[in-house]
């Protein structure tokens, strides 16, 4: 990654052992101990030149045990560690190296994912400079940045080896089902009752509806494990018992949402295995659309009389979801819905800003959508969807650009599936669709991007897609995977 500087030649472990010597004495006469801290920070940015790809794996194993700033009491900085500054270092590392050596193949920054990436983060930044908050866009501008080149760009070069794939899923999995475990033994302690479920994933996950969005996303992938050919059985039944507590924790999550999208990805993979083609799955979609689109009204007027709200019954938590009525968290949604609509009519070209939303929303809230959970400091969410809350932010552009992004990404997919014959990289192809559906569609009711514990293996598995596609058209060597 760096042969530039392999041609230079010192004895580092005497310059290494003097440096910290000096810095031991200054901190000895300044009383300031944290000054030794710098030979470890100088060597993680050393190693993460050398071995980017040690890196890379040991922020996802990190990931799910990340711990946020704000739960840690200080102040309130959004902030995960040791995750985001990490993944920070990692940006500007591999942004100098692919400047100096073109550590990224042209299969990988060529691909249409990867252009319709540079049309998002560009219009991101174009809206970012007619914000109505600069800074604070700014800052989302960099946060997404640090999210999608460290994840995608450079895992697409790494899952050109389809071994480091199953490293990339068995090192977020594996912690993550020990936070599982810790949440799962904690609810457990408190009855599995539905109020202490919003709060006993802390302090790895803000919320149940941001763990029950991963548990929906690695159900497919763990589905994935168990049913691969020549699968160990000491291994099928690990997947099997992860799987079955994955599936208990995902109901006690009491996220609807969460479930409904492991409904529809299970769907998707019926029609995949069905041989359903693609023009019949656009077809349906476009006629579902139409029909809700003309039937809206009549629609509104039946959720109305929907009275049933969240509940720890499994059935009355599930069809909670359309009570539009009396459930204040289906209600919240709606205000913080219509105050989108509103914010998009002032400014439907540029919006207000990345990471705005939250700051301005609330002189668009109108007092008929007013709930008891409804506040003007953005503190408990915030446009709750994936598509709606960039409508407010980035315009109407801004939607179209996470649109086409899916739409490359997806076909991209449909494409090489096809392509491929029955094999590794086909299974690992299917059920990472498979857990991007989960996400995306529950991305219609929530958004959780702005953090590492759903942006890691929602970027991952793009980078998987990608990787897949291109191998699916022909072998590619690449210098990232040399290091």
């Amino acid at each position: 990654m760096l042969r530039p500087f392999k041609a230079i030649r010192f004895d580092w472990t005497i310059i290494g052992s003097v440096f910290f010597l000096l810095l031991t004495i200054m901190a000895f006469f300044r009383g300031q101990w944290t000054i030794v801290a710098l030979p470890v920070i100088l060597i993680i940015v050393l190693y993460a030149f050398l071995k980017p790809k040690y890196l890379f794996f040991a922020i996802v194993a990190m990931t799910p045990l990340s711990i946020n700033l704000e739960e840690l009491g200080r102040g309130e900085i959004a902030l995960y560690l040791p995750t985001e500054p990490l993944l920070f270092g990692f940006l500007i590392i591999l942004l100098l190296a692919q400047l100096h050596s073109q550590v990224i193949p042209k299969e990988i920054t060529r691909h249409p994912v990867s252009v319709a990436f540079y049309i998002y983060l560009g219009w991101m930044f174009i809206t970012s400079l007619t914000s109505v908050q600069p800074l604070v866009s700014l800052k989302f501008l960099i946060s997404r940045a640090w999210f999608i080149v460290p994840i995608y760009f450079a895992g697409a070069a790494f899952f050109l080896r389809p071994r480091n794939i199953t490293r990339f899923l068995l090192l977020y999995l594996v912690p993550f089902i020990g936070v599982v475990i810790y949440t799962t033994i904690r609810h457990a302690s408190n009855g599995f009752e539905e109020d202490p479920a919003h709060w006993v994933m802390e302090p790895f996950y803000r919320d149940h509806t941001q763990y029950g969005a991963v548990v929906a996303l690695f159900i497919p992938i763990l589905f994935g494990f168990i049913t691969r050919t020549r699968q160990k059985l000491e291994a099928r039944i690990l997947g099997l018992l992860a799987l079955t507590l994955l599936f208990i924790t995902l109901i006690y999550t009491y996220s609807r949402a969460a479930l409904l999208s492991v409904v529809v990805a299970f769907g998707f993979w019926a029609m995949v295995k069905s041989r359903v083609s693609l023009k019949l799955i656009f077809g349906i979609a476009a006629m579902v659309g139409i029909l809700l689109w003309i039937s809206f009204d009549d629609i509104l007027l039946q959720l109305q009389k929907n009275r049933i709200d969240s509940s720890e019954n499994l059935v009355e938590n599930v069809e909670s979801i359309t009570n539009i009525t009396t459930d204040a968290s289906n209600l919240e949604r709606i205000n913080r819905w219509n105050s989108v609509f509103e914010m998009t009519k002032e400014k439907p070209l540029f919006g207000f800003g990345p990471g705005t939303y939250m700051f301005q929303y609330a002189p668009y809230q109108k007092s008929r959508d007013l709930t008891i959970i409804s506040t003007n400091f953005g503190d408990v969410g915030n446009a709750h969807s994936e598509y709606l809350g960039p409508l407010a932010e980035t315009g109407i552009p801004g939607l179209l650009t996470i649109l086409y992004l899916l739409y490359c990404l997806f076909y991209s997919a449909y494409k090489a599936y096809h392509r491929l014959p029955d094999g590794l990289p086909r299974h690992f192809l299917l059920f990472s669709t498979m857990a991007l559906i989960t996400y995306f569609s529950h991305g219609f009711l929530n958004n959780f991007l702005d953090s590492d514990k759903a942006s890691v293996p929602v970027f991952g598995a793009m980078a998987i897609i990608v990787a897949i596609d291109i191998i699916s058209q022909r072998p590619v060597s690449n210098s990232i995977n040399s290091q």
